[in-house]
């Protein structure tokens, strides 16, 4: 059994006032430290002025926190009203030359004194905290050493010491443990078991990596062997717990030295701080967000070429960008904008308007938007856009308007350039409308001598073969002559439905449109029934399905199918039975109508002639025409803006399409 020796009275005293002695010398190096602290703060801001200047301070904090996390409150607070003299007195007075009344200053004064009182509080805290857990572990150590003393004469006291240390480690907000040098667990108390749910006693003698898993202690795994050496231990760290998922815990492994001074375990305190950095960590995010948005938003503007203001309305100062003061003539930033400056760059002419849509939009909670023409600084002429929003206060009073302003002189000019086209456009279209006037009235005259001088003629021509015919001589002529007289009867009558037909294709392109409503199916019943006539005798099957209504011109229309179906009829004439439909396809914007048949039909290659004047794809003798019908077709169906087109296999019919688009109210009428 040990027994605790006995310390006189003198060396008791001489004990205590060496320790005072110490605690006072202690204490002079805390504040010596906080005085080197600021005093090297101040002379680095010194150096690095010109790199630092908007933010003189900065150096100050580290100052502040330094003295604080090395002496405490009391060091901290030292440091504080340091850095606080010499920031008012000789950084901001003397080095910048600024106006210590400034509000702004002292505002900034006031925070730097609470920031740095807090830093120092925080400090403070955190050194109680530590002092506490020290003073916890040297209880414990007390603790142990005097179960160890004690085990041997009274168990009791044992069972009361054990009692009292579990108390104590189970009322602590931390995990508290003991490790031996094997690594195995020889001590958790209750926190171990709100952690891990599970006992305690469940833990005792397993190993680290049993308890928490080999990916936890592989991140712990360097702090234990460097406790094991002997050397305390304090990390921060995240932990992938087997049982528990990801944790962010604070720890301090300090190690357990025997009679011999070899290492028999260690001590454990962690603390979980995963709230903390949580928040810490969201809040880096959201500045970093908010950093992000702001550098979007400034290079949006700078590539939109913007300068964008902020204008106080309870004093009427505005704090613009570079870009604002540039569009305004200015190389830098001003000093001093207010709203009466602006106005006083804006034309006297301009300048009423401008002001009266300010009051609108300060009455009516309504946008600012603006053009104007302004004098630069320099005196040049620009034309400038502006767009300002007003902010009000929770009592609706107006007291800021944040808006954009742009120089749109290249836009202006444009514009300008663009109306003196347009009116110089439009005189040449009454020009050139003069000029299709006067050829519309020549080829009238054309058409009229044409039909009058060329088919007078022909008609000539005609009439005489047919009193020939009529002469009783004709009746003498050898075959060869009659067939010559009837070539010639048949050739001047062909000449005469050219020529009408040229006629009518020309008329095509003046005639007037009257769009009406039409039933096309009733219009191809009609035209089915014209063309009976040429049927008689021939076996024709007509599919006409359901065909909706259209607008157009009747005329014009009516002429399109009497075409499209008479070719149908007489290209189909070789067949024993005629196969002719007619249908419709109702698409978004138009309706297409068709029309097949199984005749002849005709080789692709050629489509293009199709709707040509005088392209004919089959000779005369084979079957009549002059190759105007289906250019005929174009022309009308181009007029009514739609399409033309056709498909078709030589031998295997052939099928022809015309489109007219839907018409809204206000283009029918």
């Amino acid at each position: 059994m040990t027994h605790k020796m006995r310390v006189s009275q003198p060396e008791h005293i001489f004990i205590r006032k060496a320790k005072k002695s110490g605690l006072i010398l202690e204490q002079l190096l805390h504040y010596f430290v906080a005085f080197l602290s600021v005093f090297l703060a101040v002379a680095a801001t010194l150096l690095l002025n010109p790199y630092i200047n908007a933010t003189p301070a900065a150096l100050l904090f580290a100052a502040v926190m330094v003295s604080a996390w090395y002496g405490g409150l009391g060091p901290g607070l030292f440091a504080t009203v340091l850095s606080t003299l010499t920031l008012y007195n000789f950084l901001l007075k003397r080095l910048y030359l600024v106006k210590t009344t400034n509000l702004n200053i002292l505002v900034s004064l006031a925070v730097f004194i609470l920031a740095a009182v807090l830093i120092s509080s925080l400090n403070e805290s955190r050194r109680t905290a530590v002092r506490k857990a020290e003073e916890s572990l040297r209880f414990l150590s007390e603790s142990e050493a005097k179960f160890d003393r004690f085990v041997e004469s009274n168990e009791e006291i044992l069972w009361r010491r054990e009692t009292e240390f579990h108390s104590i480690t189970d009322t602590l907000p931390v995990l508290i443990a003991f490790v031996d040098s094997q690594q195995r667990y020889r001590f958790n108390n209750r926190a171990y078991e709100q952690w891990f749910r599970q006992p305690a006693a469940e833990a005792y003698g397993k190993y680290l990596w049993e308890v928490l898993g080999e990916s936890a202690y592989e991140v712990i795994r360097p702090y234990v062997e460097q406790v094991l050496k002997g050397v305390q231990v304090t990390f921060e760290t995240e932990i992938p717990y087997r049982n528990l998922g990801t944790r962010y815990i604070k720890a301090i492994y300090v190690p357990q030295f025997d009679r011999h001074a070899t290492v028999e375990g260690f001590a454990v305190l962690i603390t979980d701080i995963s709230e903390q950095q949580a928040a810490l960590r969201d809040r880096f995010l959201a500045e970093e967000a908010l950093r992000e948005s702001e550098q979007r938003l400034r290079f949006a503007l700078q590539s939109a070429e913007l300068g964008d203001w902020d204008l106080d309305l309870t004093n009427g100062t505005a704090r613009p960008s570079l870009r604002y003061d540039q569009i305004f003539g200015y190389d830098s930033l001003q000093p001093k904008w207010t709203y009466e400056m602006f106005l006083e760059h804006i034309l006297p002419e301009d300048r009423p308007l401008v002001e009266a849509k300010y009051v609108s939009a300060l009455t009516n909670n309504d946008i600012w938007d603006f053009e104007c023409r302004i004098h630069r600084a320099d005196g040049e002429l620009r034309w400038i856009w502006g767009r300002s929003h007003v902010y009000y206060n929770e009592r609706g009073e107006a007291i800021r308007m944040l808006g954009l302003i742009g120089d749109i002189s290249d836009r202006k000019l444009a514009e300008t350039k663009l109306q003196q086209l347009n009116e110089t456009l439009e005189q040449r279209i009454q020009e050139r409308t003069a000029q299709l006037e006067a050829a519309n009235k020549e080829l009238e005259s054309f058409s009229y001598s044409v039909s009058h001088d060329l088919r007078a003629p022909f008609r000539h021509i005609a009439g005489f073969v047919e009193l020939l015919n009529k002469q009783p001589s004709s009746r003498n002529l050898d075959e060869t002559s009659q067939r010559y007289l009837r070539i010639i009867a048949q050739t001047a009558k062909q000449a005469g439905i050219l020529i009408d037909e040229l006629l009518t294709f020309s008329r095509m392109g003046r005639t007037e449109m009257r769009y009406v409503t039409l039933n096309i199916e009733e219009l191809v019943q009609e035209v089915k029934r014209d063309l009976l006539a040429e049927v008689q005798g021939r076996v024709i099957h007509w599919q006409i399905q359901p065909l909706p209504q259209v607008q157009g011109d009747p005329s014009m229309l009516r002429l399109v199918l009497n075409n499209l179906m008479g070719n149908a009829v007489k290209y189909t004439r070789t067949r024993t039975i005629a196969e002719i439909t007619i249908g419709s396809i109702d698409n978004e914007n138009e309706i297409i109508f068709f029309v097949q048949d199984n005749g002849v039909g005709f080789n692709m290659q050629y489509a293009h002639k199709l709707f040509g004047v005088f392209q004919r794809l089959h000779s005369d003798p084979e079957f009549e025409g002059t190759g105007v019908g289906l250019a005929n077709v174009q022309r009308i169906i181009h007029r009514h803006n739609g399409r033309v087109w056709a498909e078709g296999k030589v031998d295997n019919g052939a099928t022809f399409y015309v489109s007219l688009p839907k018409l809204s109210n206000k283009e029918r009428e």
